[in-house]
Parts: structure tokens; sequence; C-alpha cells
């Protein structure tokens, strides 16, 4: 077990910490919160100290008893004993499991609670028993955890959890509707139909519903709240209809709106099970048909009985063991929405247009939203005795400055503003020399001026382009393609790579991909083309696909400025979990780099089950990625930096249990006693926290955060994390990445964790400028998302030193 995170390490001196940024201001959605209010007058128990303010938390249970998962039912229950309940013991909170109040609550007054009868939801009668669980001091330092490093600060910091429900009471009381279960609060009344013709000009409709979002945490010093616009795309179209025309919904979500909204992934389809099959109701423990059971629980009458079911696993943990569990839910496709767009949707410029105008805000109005919401929060919450600070949220930060990026031809840039347009050589000598083409040879005119036009394009980048072997198909037969260039690769050498240019369906395309990447395939590099890309700015294109083969092939194309004092000899590892399964198992992608300025990089996937406690995959993977680091670079690696995203934050212990531990072992698999210095970074991309630059005499407006921003103060905790704003954005509010250290015995100082964490993001040869997280990670991304749409299995040792999923 992890008993603590590590703490920050020091900082360099500040005359070298000024060579390398700039000390900025932001503005954030970020608003100091404080609990004010003075201990009620009337509390049941023995007085307590007038400076001191107590919460009482007590364990709720209902007879008879509900689902654990079923917190409508239980916000129901509540909802409707509500006035009863304050009556007799005034104010309280609710939360699902757990009932506070500010008054210690007398025995007398429990037995009351206990003794009501007249709570009926659905005819079903009801009663709630309370049972005293602990006191907490709501401004003791303990309660509120503030200096505390450990995995389960959040968890453990009872201030925070009673803040966050007295919020969400407050919501509920105002009408909002929570999707979801991340504080996700929305104006049902104020949603829009979104119409959608595609090119067969069939109509389709989203709905778009907007709302805000928020969450208390604490910070070193404070407690925090966060406050951030949200948004959500419903399609009216029922998974049944989806169903009519794909069997592809396994991974996707549905919503459910007869119990306010509920949103389930679908693990698969049932065609065994109809809505006439029965089931045992737990709470009447009589055998019902589903059609019946949603006839009386919801009035729902369900029109096609021969339809099968979708399929929910659900986790929970068992109420007297604490053991984790799993459920299987079925839910009837008729009366379950699918959620966001689908790939045709996305395609159409035209709505992503019209959902963009509900979805994405600018950063003016964005910060705007966030203090109207703020204000409105602070205005509700006042007679809770709970102040938030409206003008709290300007913020100190660090502005990095942007690495030199150096390419062919002794020619170097610093990017300003992040981004760059390369109009130099490569920096190393580029020929594609025996390269083969294959497309149909109806597109053989077009082939000839791509062909052309990429001779062009490589000129640019000093990448010599020689003429291809040109295969020409009569047909659209994927085998026949394939058994052209398999006679080809027995009778002559292997090329460079393949080309393969055409309009072609998804599983013409997989199964090309299979057959180049998998094991048993031919283990060959190759791009695909697709005609219509070429259509608007085809040398534009063509100087990308020139760029991607490149680096697919394991050419360097640039090189950016590694920050002083980092090892020579530093390995940079990136692990990324794939969004989709293979088979119900998870697709963890992992590439590390392989030479000392971070050029070249080692990819495999860790497939692994759910159940698996030791990864031993993941041990091999690092192992074999030492190996060519040493091949490479004749040298062991000194420092070794892994960035580890897909994980969420309850997900900590977890990481640190497995993953850690499981790279110690590459390490010692690679070599007995082998132990490099090592720092291991959980990575978050998905957060509610924004920053914002203040209008200035030559910014009129609000603005995103500069390319290299650090948040490294004020709102964040005592252990080694910050937030990076790395990426340009031009488009919509940048969103910032969070990086959390889970594990650290190097000796670099925090400045240069930044650093090369930035510098990193600009090594992803896919992207002339920053991306969002260091370049390793983002290739991972890549490499698990490849495997997981299109290979399904490990691919081809040829390809291990190649970024053939590019």
């Amino acid at each position: 077990m992890v008993l603590q995170l590590p703490k920050r390490p020091p900082r360099s001196q500040s005359a070298e910490i000024k060579k390398i940024c700039k000390n900025i201001k932001l503005l954030t959605n970020m608003f100091v919160l404080q609990v004010e209010v003075n201990q009620s007058s009337d509390s049941d128990g023995s007085p307590d100290s007038a400076n001191n303010i107590f919460c009482y938390q007590y364990d709720v249970d209902f007879q008879p008893s509900v689902a654990e998962d079923n917190r409508n039912l239980r916000y129901s229950i509540f909802k409707e004993a509500r006035k009863t309940i304050q009556l007799i013991i005034g104010k309280f909170y609710f939360s699902g499991k757990s009932l506070f109040t500010l008054r210690n609550i007398s025995e007398n007054k429990i037995n009351e609670i206990e003794n009501i009868d007249s709570i009926i939801v659905d005819k079903q009668k009801y009663s709630i028993s309370l049972r005293y669980i602990k006191r907490f001091e709501v401004n003791d330092e303990d309660a509120q955890n503030l200096d505390k490093t450990t995995v389960n600060y959040k968890k453990g910091n009872q201030v925070t959890q009673l803040l966050n429900i007295i919020l969400k009471s407050v919501m509920r009381d105002e009408k909002y509707l929570e999707i979801g279960k991340n504080s996700k609060f929305f104006e049902v009344e104020t949603k829009a139909d979104i119409q959608i013709k595609n090119k067969n000009q069939v109509t389709s409709v989203l709905e778009a519903y907007k709302g805000f979002t928020f969450n208390v945490s604490p910070s070193q010093e404070k407690i925090y709240i966060m406050i951030d616009y949200c948004s959500r795309i419903i399609r009216k179209e029922t998974a049944l209809e989806y169903l009519s025309y794909s069997d592809q919904i396994s991974g996707l979500s549905v919503i459910t709106k007869y119990n306010n909204y509920q949103i389930y992934l679908i693990d698969r389809v049932d065609y065994n099970k109809k809505p006439t099959s029965t089931f045992l109701n737990k709470r009447t423990n009589i055998q019902i048909s589903f059609a019946q059971y949603y006839l009386e629980r919801y009035n729902i009458k369900i029109k096609d009985m021969n339809q099968p079911l979708l399929v929910h696993k659900r986790k929970y943990r068992e109420a007297n063991t604490n053991k984790q569990k799993t459920e299987e839910v079925y839910l009837i496709p008729e009366i379950c929405n699918m959620t966001g767009m689908s790939d045709d949707q996305r395609s159409n410029f035209q709505a992503m247009k019209d959902v963009s105008y509900h979805t994405k805000l600018s950063p003016k109005d964005r910060y705007q939203n966030s203090i109207k919401n703020c204000k409105f929060l602070s205005s509700k919450i006042k007679t809770s005795g709970i102040k938030i600070d409206e003008k709290s949220n300007l913020i100190e930060a660090i502005q990095l400055n942007v690495p030199r990026i150096t390419y062919g031809g002794n020619k170097s840039a610093y990017p300003e503003k992040g981004n760059f347009d390369m109009r130099a050589p490569a920096l190393e000598k580029i020929e594609f020399k025996e390269w083969s083409i294959l497309y149909n040879q109806k597109d053989e005119q077009k082939v000839d001026q791509f062909i052309d036009t990429l001779k062009k394009a490589g000129q640019t980048y000093g990448i010599t382009i020689n003429d291809p072997f040109f295969f020409a198909v009569k047909d659209w037969k994927v085998e026949n393609w394939i058994n052209l260039l398999d006679e080809d690769f027995t009778k002559n050498d292997m090329p460079q790579f393949v080309l393969t240019f055409g309009q072609v369906q998804d599983s013409f395309y997989t199964t090309l991909k299979k057959f180049f990447t998998s094991q048993e395939g031919a283990g060959i590099e190759s791009q695909h083309v697709v005609p219509k890309s070429l259509e608007k700015n085809i040398m534009s294109v063509a100087s990308k696909i020139a760029l991607q083969i490149a680096s697919k092939i394991g050419k360097r194309i640039w090189q950016v400025e590694t920050p002083a004092g980092i090892d020579p000899n530093t390995m940079i590892i990136g692990i990324e979990t794939s969004m989709k399964k293979v088979k119900n198992q998870q697709v963890i992608g992992v590439v590390a780099s392989i030479n000392k300025d971070f050029t070249k990089y080692f990819s495999d996937v860790d497939i692994r089950t759910e159940n698996d406690t030791t990864l031993p995959t993941l041990s091999n993977i690092v192992a074999k990625a030492i190996q060519s680091y040493v091949k490479n670079t004749k040298s062991l690696p000194a420092e070794v930096i892994v960035y580890r995203q897909g994980l969420g934050e309850g997900q900590i212990q977890q990481s640190f249990d497995l993953e850690i531990k499981a790279i110690q072992n590459g390490f010692n698999n690679f070599k007995q006693g082998f132990s490099p210095r090592l720092a291991f970074f959980q990575v978050n991309r998905k957060i509610g926290q924004k920053f914002y630059q203040q209008p200035s005499a030559e910014k009129m407006e609000i603005q995103n955060p500069a390319s290299g921003t650090i948040v490294a103060s004020d709102i964040i905790h005592n252990n080694f994390e910050f937030y990076m704003a790395a990426q340009n954005c031009n488009s919509g509010v940048c969103t910032p990445t969070k990086y959390t250290c889970l594990y650290n015995n190097t000796n670099l100082k925090e400045d240069q964790i930044w650093q090369l964490t930035y510098y990193q993001t600009f090594n992803y040869y896919n992207w002339q400028g920053p991306v969002r997280v260091p370049a390793a990670m983002k290739y991972a991304e890549k490499l698990a998302k490849f495997v997981s749409d299109n290979l399904h299995d490990i691919a081809h040792e040829n390809l291990m030193n190649s970024l053939f999923y590019l």
C-alpha cells in the first residue's frame, strides 16, 4: 500500500528559473469557499464551543431496502419526507447513503423519524432509520485534510464531502436535472432540438442540454469550488433504431429518460432475452416480465415484444462485506436513447457547426458563465453558512519559454505562440526508394497526379521520392488487393513501405491494415490515401502524408531541445488505455523513447483482462524497450520518466500497486538488480479547471492561456502535481492537463520536470506544434486506438521500432 504521494521536489535557484519562464497571473473558474455558520443554539445534545462548527453524520437505512445504485428512489423517498423530517430536526442534507446536520440529534427525535408513516413512493410505503456515525469539526485541519498527501485525500475529506452534498441539494431544490454522476446539472426547460440532414436528405434530431458543473476540493491552504459550463448532446434516435442498421453497440452509452436520465455503458446485446422474458423482482420477490415491470413501475407500454435486450454490467460493493461485485442490468432498446453523435453526424460539417453553437463557448463567454453561476450558487447557499468569494479567482502562474526546434541543414527556430510551419529540410536525409502503390485502375489518373504532387511536397523537406512500383487492381475485392501484394512479396524483396489509394469502406481498410501489421501479416509500414481528402488542398495534404510516411519508417524529422539538467541517458515512456475493448479486454498502448534526443520510439501493446493483478506483459514490454534503448544508444537508461493516461483519480492506488510495480519488475527482467531512477506521473485530461489570460492593452477580451502555461501554486495540493496548458488553442476554450506524481526517486527539480514535460509536447511528428501531452503518450494513444479499432491483436515484431499506427 502507498502511504503518501511524493512531496513536491525543490525548485532551481530563482536566477535559473528566470531564464526559462516568466511569472504571470491568471483568472480561473476556481473560487475560495468558506464555512462561516455559527453552531445552532437549539442543538439537542450538549452545547459545543461557540467558536467551533460541528457536523454530525448518520447512516441511512430504508425499509424495505433500496438497491445501492438506485439513487433516484432514495432521493424520491427523502423528497417525500423532507418537510416532516425538517419539522423534527431542522435543516439537514442527504447524500444517498448519509444524512448530515449541524445539530446533534437526540435519541427521541431519531425515533420520531423512524415512526414517520406517510412516506409513500410509487404506491410503496417506506420507513427511514438513522444510525449515528461520527461528529467532525468543519474548520478543523484534520477534517479538511489540507496537509495530507495520501492517495485517498478526497475520500478522507469530510468537509468537502459535506459541501458537495449541500451544493447538490441546492441544485435539486432549484429544479436542475443531474445527468451522470459528476455533478453536472442541466436546465431541461432550455433544451434545444438540432435538425440534421445527411447526404441522402434523411433528417435526424439531436437534443442539446446546457448547464453547469461544480466540484469542491481542498488545496494547500484553502477550499476551492470549481464552477464550469457543461453541455450534453442526446440523440432522439433510440437504441432499437440504432440496432436496425448496426450491431456495433458494445462500448457505446445510452441514456434512459424514464428514470431521471441515467447513463449506461452497454457491454453486449442479449438476443436470447426479450421484453416478455421474466426476472425476479427483488422488491416483491415475484417473477415478472420486463414489459410488465416497466408498465407498473414507469407506466411505459413496450411496443416491440421481439426486440433483444441490452446488457450493462454494474459494479457495486456489497453492503456487508464491502467486496466489489458485478451484476447485469437489462435495458429495453426501445426506451433508451443513444448519447453523443454518430460517426455520420460528426462527418457532417453543418451538423458540427450547429452543435458547436451549444457546446463551444469563447473564452470570454465561458468565463462569464462561471462568474454568473458562481453568483447564483453563492446567493442560494448563504443561509447554509457557506460563503463563496467571487473575487478570489486570480492566481499565480508561470509561462515557460518555448523550446528550440532543430531541422536539417543547421536550421532551427523558436516557434512563436507554440505552433510552427516547417519549411526546412528534415533532420536526417530521407529517401523513398523502393516503395509500392496499390490502387484500383479507375483511379490511375488521380494516382499519377498525387505522386507528382507528393514529389514536389517532399522537396520542401529534403525528401527524395523515387517512382514506386505500381499495382493496379481491376475490382474492389480486398482479397484480390492482398493476394497481388502477397505474390509480389514472395517473388521479390519487401518494399520500403506500401501506399494504398482509394475511397474504401471501413471493413476494407481494416482488412488491409491487418494484412500489413498483424503477426501473421507482412510486418511492413503502410499508408492509405483517401482521394476525397485531396480535393481541397492537394499540396498541403501531400506534404503531411510525406512527413507521416517518413516518421512511420523511423526517420528523424526535427529535434526538440532537451532542458538543462536532464540526464542524457533518459527514457520517456507513455502509457494509454483505449476507450474501446477487444473481446472484453483492455488495450494498453506502451511507447518508449529509445534514443537520446527522444526522436525514435519502441511501441507495443498490453492486452489485459480486468482481473490481471501482476501485469507480466507490461513488465516484458518495459524489458524489451530497454533492450531497444541499449541497442540504439550503447548505454543504459539512468532515468525513466513515465506518463500514464487513461486512469481516473480513484485508480491512483491501483496504479501504484500494479503498474509501478510491473515497471520495476520490467527493469529487473532486463537485468537482475537493474534499477534506474523512476518518476511516474498520472496524467488527467478530463478536468474542469480552466485558466484565462486577463484583458490587457493588447488583448481587450479574456483569452486562453498561452502555450507553456504552468499552474503549480494556489489551487494545487501539497503533493507533487501541476497543471499545464501546452497547446496553442485558437478555437473554443483550452482545457489544461493535470499531472500528478505517484512515484519519484529522481533528483530532478520541479521546474526541470515542467520543462521536460512541456518540451516533449513538441515531439509528436503528426503535428507542427505542441499537443496536449508529451509525444510518447500521444503515440501510445494512437497505438491503443489503432489496435482496438483495426488490429485487435499485437502487431508484427518487425514494427516494434516503428510508428506504423499513425
